[in-house]
């Protein structure tokens, strides 16, 4: 599991960059997988805490006692100062942990201060201490996690657009670059970037030393490095070094006034050259089938090969091609016996046309595990069909594509299968870091990987946006989803998350939905027709 790497304050406050899993979660029912198939990178965000604690002024008086309730307060307003601003359940320092909050973040303020147990004050700051928001949960406000509106001088990072399929603007890294503390000087350049240098033959007779001259392409090393020989050492202006394929979310650009560079600052408050970076423009847009009411029902197809198509069926049971069907198309089944043609299965359409079953994923109806509720929210992962669908009780309401845990190649020393088993969701992101070396694919780092939600340890279900070969197996062990659909369900799922909120806890009096992942036959090869390149895709699936 990777720490966060500390920020330059001189772009805008940032610390601890991301929270995975805390220490304090749900037990999922039947976890017996004990994995590290894919872990996010970890702020040790109560480390953080303490460094930061003990550097404020020792001579503010701390109340131990819990003050009594204030008046509720209308119109007020908090704001993040931290990449990781804690969230308690209790107004207090080791209060069971709600969530967080990210740097510029606000949320309003529904009473307080209730005492200062733990939360330490700035000795500028006055009326500071623990301050109730919606949620139910309870922020320390005047120290360096959290002050009240406004907050002056401070220019924060754009906030994600939580309405969009992707929170941010996102871009993947190409050749090989650094991302700095700041921008970095000239002389800083030729020591950490030396080939962005070359010498230029001076002419005959020419008395002046040779001028450097910026190259445009940096090195190409044979062997790639493993993520901790790439983190920079914390006195370098060097956050760490960045490869092709590693992926960041954007935050704004500044210019290098004497070079003139182009600098791109992360969402994470590092800086990388414009240059290395490509923008992604095109994100995957596949959405998959809302359910009842009116609308589609189970069972459903999606069309997952490349050259798939739809089939015209004689009364006498004769099957003849009908029309293409692209990739990812849903088609509505008829609740019929598949139709047997030879070594062919066939399933029938509700239009009384049929698709071939070798070329499609198939959601059927399932009843609600032992214990569900007539309304409570949960998932059903089929890991065969590589199809899941949501439920409120016995009721589907979503059903869509999904890519989980590759299987090991041939002669890999690794496996990447998705975990069966009945869980709950444990935490919610609306995005988190996620790297980690593997011995198949080296070293791989994706920056704020959107709509997250942890069930297994480091198993989650997440969007993917490095692919769209949803239906076919591509992670590294996680539940892949489109962004559109990840986004859908993650804001459906329990716990809610509160306005503001970046991060969110499952406890017992705020559970997380169910996640049953299951196999639904025993022959698992439905690898017939994956998609032409799909084997390949650059960069590895998470």
């Amino acid at each position: 599991m990777r720490g966060s790497v500390n920020r330059p304050v001189t772009v805008f406050c940032l610390g601890a960059l991301t929270l995975a899993c805390p220490a304090s979660r749900p037990a999922p029912v039947d976890a017996t997988v004990s994995v590290d198939a894919e872990i996010p990178r970890e702020a040790d965000a109560r480390a953080d805490d303490a460094r930061t604690e003990a550097s404020v002024d020792a001579s503010v008086a701390v109340d131990a006692s819990h003050a009594p309730a204030a008046e509720p307060v209308t119109g007020q307003r908090i704001v993040a100062l931290r990449g990781w601003t804690a969230l308690r359940r209790e107004p207090r320092r080791d209060g069971p942990l709600a969530g967080y909050l990210r740097t510029g973040a606000t949320v309003d303020v529904v009473a307080g201060p209730l005492g200062t147990d733990g939360c330490p004050q700035l000795r500028e700051t006055r009326g500071g201490g623990w301050f109730r928001i919606p949620g139910d949960a309870y922020v320390c406000v005047g120290g360096a996690q959290a002050a009240l509106m406004p907050v002056r001088d401070v220019r924060f990072p754009a906030q994600p657009d939580l309405d969009a399929s992707m929170p941010y603007r996102y871009a993947i890294s190409y050749g090989r670059s650094n991302m700095y503390r700041h921008i970095p000087s000239d002389a800083e350049l030729r020591l950490y970037e030396p080939w962005r240098f070359r010498t230029a033959t001076a002419d005959a007779g020419d008395g002046d030393a040779a001028a450097p001259v910026v190259r445009d392409a940096g090195p190409r090393d044979a062997a790639r490095p493993t993520l901790g020989e790439l983190e920079g050492d914390p006195s370098s202006p060097v956050i760490r070094r960045m490869l092709t394929g590693m992926y960041v979310a954007l935050d704004r650009t500044v210019r290098d006034g004497a070079r003139g560079d182009r600098y791109w600052i992360t969402q994470s408050g590092g800086l990388i050259v414009d240059g290395r970076l490509g923008e992604l423009r095109d994100p995957p847009s596949f959405r998959g089938v809302e359910l009842g009411d009116g609308a589609a029902s189970l069972p459903m197809a999606w069309m997952v090969s490349e050259f798939g198509w739809t089939y015209r069926v004689s009364p006498e049971g004769r099957v003849t091609r009908d029309a293409r069907s692209p990739r990812l198309t849903a088609h509505p089944l008829a609740d019929a016996e598949p139709l047997v043609v030879g070594p062919r299965t066939y399933f029938r359409t509700v239009d009384g046309g049929a698709v071939l079953a070798a070329n499609v994923r198939r959601a059927t109806l399932r009843p609600p595990p032992e214990g569900v509720g007539p309304t409570e929210r949960w998932f059903d992962v089929d890991l065969d069909e590589q199809v899941l669908v949501a439920y409120e009780g016995a009721r589907p309401v979503f059903t869509t594509l999904v890519s989980s845990g590759r299987r090991a190649s041939r002669g890999a020393p690794e496996r990447f299968e998705t975990p069966t088993g009945s869980f709950r969701v444990q935490t919610k992101h609306v995005t988190t870091t996620m790297d980690g070396d593997t011995a198949t694919d080296g070293p791989y780092s994706i920056e704020d990987v959107p709509w997250v939600m942890y069930f297994q340890g480091s198993y989650a279900l997440h969007a993917a946006f490095w692919h769209s070969y949803y239906g076919w197996r591509m992670s590294h062990g996680c539940v892949n989803l489109s962004p559109p659909d990840a986004r859908r369900v993650f804001l459906w799922a329990d716990p809610p998350l509160p306005v503001g909120w970046h991060g969110v806890n499952a406890d017992a009096q705020h559970p997380g939905s169910r996640v049953e992942l299951r196999h639904s036959r025993a022959n698992q090869n439905v690898e017939a027709g994956r998609p032409a390149g799909a084997a390949n895709a650059v960069p590895p699936a998470r």
